[in-house]
């Protein structure tokens, strides 16, 4: 005896045909009118519940147990009853189609944004200081989707989406890779600055030249950092090759070797809005300084957004921060 609910309890799904009887391949379809007949242990109940007729359930049913090379019922007159196999074929095919259903309920969970995943990358400055802010507001409005920030250079960032490793990023200088295949929306401008201790010569000044900053010593990020890059194309339109006094690795290192009075910290200006409110850096006033850079979306051209990453990309637009004057 089959022990199941009733078709009239399970998804009505379409499947497709697949490879056809004898190819090797499985048919659905067929695996599922023979669920059907198993579960209402009749051919005319269950054509009844497909909205289809008996011949065809018994064509189909024929059909499977020809490809299985194994009979599914005993049929007699006083009833049908299910063989051994048939049992066996049963029970798996009451867990696909359980499982089937429960995906259904989970991709519709997906559309409505109840559930998601998020692999985001960024290049230091808006990993630091814009995306964390950005992802935390997102998940109040959708706490069911995770969300995964990894943070490396541009280059790094660049290749992981192209590798299908990541779904979005944002970088500080539009990407050299992969242009062909990857999107991209300048989201902010980011303003560089030049910083330094309250206590450092320069910080007493109301005003100081470029040149006065970099025979100072500058602090800088490592070579190949979007920050550093940036920041010495724009001593280069002055005419400056700057050389850096210090390369340091991360911007919270760059902060701590200015606050020590280490030299002039060139950093992004929202990497510095907590210590500058605190007095314990300043940003100089450096007449001929205006370094500008935009804060680049990364996101695969070709590739189809999931509901959750084309909500991210739509919320970040959303809020994007007004224009710096």
């Amino acid at each position: 005896m089959v022990n199941g609910p009733v078709m009239g309890t399970f998804p009505q799904l379409k499947f497709s045909s697949g490879g056809g009887t004898g190819s090797g391949t499985l048919n659905f379809h067929q695996l599922y009118i023979f669920f059907a007949v198993a579960s209402h242990r009749s051919f005319s109940r269950a054509a009844e519940s497909l909205s289809i007729t008996q011949p065809a359930v018994s064509i189909q049913v024929q059909e499977l147990e020809k490809f299985l090379g194994a009979a599914l019922f005993h049929r007699r007159t006083r009833g049908l009853r299910i063989t051994e196999v048939g049992e066996t074929v049963f029970a798996y095919a009451q867990q696909i189609f359980s499982l089937s259903g429960k995906l259904l309920e989970t991709l519709e969970e997906i559309h409505n944004l109840q559930t998601g995943r998020l692999a985001l990358g960024a290049s230091t400055t808006p990993g630091e200081y814009l995306l964390p802010l950005a992802v935390g507001r997102f998940r109040q409005l959708y706490p069911g989707i995770s969300v995964e920030l990894s943070i490396a250079n541009t280059r790094t960032i660049t290749q992981r989406i192209l590798n299908q490793e990541l779904d979005l990023g944002m970088v500080g200088s539009h990407p050299t890779l992969g242009q062909a295949e990857l999107g991209t929306i300048e989201y902010m401008e980011d303003e560089i600055v030049l910083v330094a201790s309250p206590s450092h010569p320069l910080a007493q000044r109301d005003s100081v030249s470029a040149r006065e900053v970099v025979d100072a010593g500058l602090i800088l990020r490592e070579p190949g950092s979007a920050t550093r890059n940036t920041a010495e194309e724009c001593f280069n339109e002055l005419g400056i090759t700057p050389e850096a006094a210090l390369s340091l690795g991360s911007n919270q290192a760059l902060k701590q070797a200015a606050m020590a009075g280490g030299g002039v910290a060139v950093i992004s200006r929202m990497g510095v809005t907590a210590e500058t409110r605190a007095g314990m850096l300043v940003i100089l006033p450096v007449s001929d300084w205006n370094c500008r850079r935009p804060l680049t979306l990364v996101y695969p051209k070709e590739r189809q957004l999931s509901p959750s990453k084309q909500a991210f990309l739509e919320y970040l637009q959303s809020e994007r921060p007004a224009p710096l004057t």
